[in-house]
């Protein structure tokens, strides 16, 4: 958790304190007001990973995070108001990668012959704003 934590800080570090290019971001971010600071978990239906995290901070991930991450919108993953539908494919593959995540972060800092004091991936390291990870150098 503590890996997903410090991704989700470095990546909102650069992004603005309240998302303005989302309309979605912005429309449920209002409808949580008074809930902001309780965990994802018990604001939002169906939500399996980062449950504990706060719900406005949750909402910012997605957005900051995710979203510009892989350089798609709200509906690349989600069904528009029906926002825990599993339906779609790369949900349910966020997920996947949320943990694959994890484990490689887990594994990094168990290593010992590299400084592992900033050594960690998040999804930019592979994405850099393209649903398909980078596979060539230029």
């Amino acid at each position: 958790m503590r890996h997903i934590l410090l991704a989700a800080a470095l990546v909102l570090a650069a992004a603005p304190a309240i998302p303005d290019d989302d309309p979605h971001v912005k429309e449920l971010l209002a409808l949580i007001k008074g809930k902001e600071n309780r965990p994802a978990g018990e604001v939002f239906k169906n939500v399996t990973m980062l449950k504990e995290v706060p719900a406005a901070r949750f909402l910012r991930m997605m957005d900051a995070g995710y979203n510009r991450a892989l350089g798609v919108n709200c509906e690349h993953c989600h069904v528009e108001d029906r926002w825990e539908a599993d339906e779609k494919r790369p949900k349910r593959a966020a997920r996947e990668m949320i943990q694959l995540v994890r484990e490689i972060n887990g594994s990094l800092e168990q290593m010992r012959d590299i400084d592992t004091a900033e050594a960690m991936v998040n999804c930019t390291t592979c994405h850099r704003g393209y649903v398909k990870p980078a596979l060539q150098m230029k």
